[in-house]
């Protein structure tokens, strides 16, 4: 079953890279169905512009499309409200064939692909004291492939994402709003401030209440179980239906009373929670923070680069060696290969070693005189005559004596974005400038 991927951006240079790259990402991953990039708020010109490079990078529009809308940003500032807005507008004027639909944000590179495919057929494996302390499982297919990382306190994992099951990247924040008004709310949610009054949000009969009413509430070992969740978000098209109206409608709703980063993020639960969608939370969608030592992110399968079942190492030839400024790390390759998908070197042998899906690059990262920011990408980095990133292996592989765990992490991060963002150039000059 092929799965429509699509993100939100607005009309500026700054998201027009992350979308191209996004995109190269998701082909290169081995991604079999379409991409959308909803753009919302651009000017005539632009949507021409846009439009035009679009069909270039593929002219039949089947892969890769682009969908205009009006900006959605609240008081012309906040433009997260771009995403529940642009998407409402998006699944509301477009004959979507595809019955899965997976969002992810633009600032995310695929090495795997998204898939609708959970439990279904894989064992779960308690991961060992001595490899994590967390409480954390994995799921391991019938060839020995791990496949999935969770905490191993979440309800069961579902055979797969249809309707009524829906799955995605485990965050921490599902139980902040439902405690809001209580004694254990966070600083911005207590009684005096903030989200006191959920009502105001989601109505005085929705699920998404924290608290018994005549009909049902959302408990907090509920939000903690089910709606904890962040991008990637896998839906079944007929439940991304149901949620979108209201995840439009609860965004500015939520702004209003915290006009802060996350806002959209808490709609988007509160959302879920009000149309009782409960979602599949993994850990082994995503990395993004090299210094978090939070299980909800899978840098235990990053942190075992390079360990035997005797001796753990930190040094960066592990998630570095072999990298190119436009190829990946030799051991990367290898646990790719061995998934059996993706368009990269057939000739290394693989490795039967977990990775996760998606590299979120929201952080800064900087690490032996290489930095990767995604404020410091030049917003023209694609075009026909542009340059590579800079990337000196050498330079990374003579810090490795001095190595902590998140010094490894920030290598692999560096080791993998800028490769894979030059890799993307190459394949932006193949379609757009030969």
């Amino acid at each position: 079953m092929d799965v429509h991927i699509v993100y939100s951006t607005d009309c500026s240079g700054y998201q027009h890279w992350q979308s191209i790259s996004a995109y190269y990402s998701i082909k290169r991953a081995g991604h079999q169905g379409p991409v959308t990039r909803v753009a919302s708020g651009c000017k005539p010109n632009d949507q021409k512009r846009i439009l035009s490079e679009v069909k270039k990078i593929d002219p039949t529009q089947s892969r890769f499309r682009v969908h205009f809308t009006p900006s959605f940003a609240i008081g012309g500032s906040y433009k997260y409200s771009n995403k529940p807005g642009g998407l409402h507008h998006w699944i509301t004027n477009t004959n979507i064939k595809e019955e899965v639909i997976a969002l992810i944000d633009p600032d995310m590179i695929l090495l795997r692909p998204i898939t609708p495919e959970l439990g279904e057929g894989l064992t779960a494996v308690p991961v060992s004291n001595d490899r994590s302390s967390a409480g954390l499982v994995e799921y391991i297919d019938e060839h020995g492939t791990i496949m999935v990382l969770r905490k191993k306190k979440l309800p069961d994992l579902p055979p797969r994402v249809e309707k009524g099951v829906a799955a995605g990247q485990h965050f921490g924040i599902g139980t902040v709003w439902v405690l809001s008004g209580t004694k254990d709310a966070k600083k911005d949610f207590k009684v005096s401030n903030q989200l006191q009054r959920l009502p105001k949000v989601c109505g005085k009969e929705s699920p998404c209440l924290n608290t018994p009413h005549d009909g049902a509430y959302t408990t907090r070992e509920q939000a903690e179980s089910y709606y904890s969740v962040g991008p990637v978000y896998i839906c079944s098209t007929s439940d991304w239906k149901a949620i979108l109206p209201r995840w439009n409608d609860f965004t500015p709703k939520v702004h209003a009373q915290y006009p802060k980063l996350l806002a959209e993020m808490y709609a988007f639960t509160m959302a879920a929670a009000d149309r009782q969608l409960k979602f599949a939370q993994s850990s082994s969608y995503m990395v993004s923070d090299a210094k978090t030592m939070s299980p909800t992110e899978s840098w235990l399968w990053i942190d075992e680069y390079g360990k035997s079942s005797s001796s753990e190492t930190l040094n960066l030839q592990s998630v570095c060696g072999g990298a190119l400024f436009n190829s990946l790390p030799k051991e990367t390759l290898g646990r790719i290969r061995n998934y059996g998908y993706g368009k990269y070197d057939e000739n290394i042998d693989a490795i039967q070693r977990p990775l996760p899906v998606i590299l979120h690059y929201c952080q800064r990262y900087l690490f032996a005189n290489h930095t990767f920011a995604k404020r410091k990408i030049d917003h023209d980095f694609f075009r026909c005559d542009g340059e590579p990133l800079e990337f000196d292996i050498k330079e990374i592989l003579n810090n490795q004596l001095s190595t902590t765990k998140v010094e490894k992490r920030t290598a692999f991060m560096i080791c993998h974005l800028i490769p894979l963002m030059n890799m993307a150039l190459d394949d932006y000059k193949s379609d757009v400038c030969s």
